[in-house]
């Protein structure tokens, strides 16, 4: 599955519906949100467990009909490279701690 980086996104993930049934997700909350242009929307939270950097790692995934979504609480901790292209290549590696 590809996902698009979303900066502006503060949350973990958002997949589509049909996605989160596959995977058998569990809801955790449901909420009524307002988004920036105004309009109300009623968003489902599910708690998933992902691999990540190796590691098992429990994130809340938000339905949503766009695109998946890989906001910036998935990304905390590590090092994002991007070619500022048409095309770019993007890579996402786990940021290792500096030595003291």
């Amino acid at each position: 599955m590809e996902f698009i980086l979303d900066t502006g996104y503060n949350g973990w993930l958002t997949l589509p519906r049909d996605t989160i049934s596959r995977l058998g997700l569990t809801i955790r909350v449901e909420r009524t949100v307002s988004l920036a242009d105004g309009r109300s929307v009623d968003l489902r939270t599910f708690a998933a467990t992902v691999l990540w950097h190796g590691q098992p790692s429990n994130v809340y995934v938000v339905e949503s009909e766009s695109e998946p979504l890989l906001g910036m609480s998935m990304l905390w901790g590590s090092r994002l490279t991007l070619e500022a292209e048409e095309g770019g290549e993007v890579t996402v590696e786990e940021m290792r701690p500096m030595m003291e």
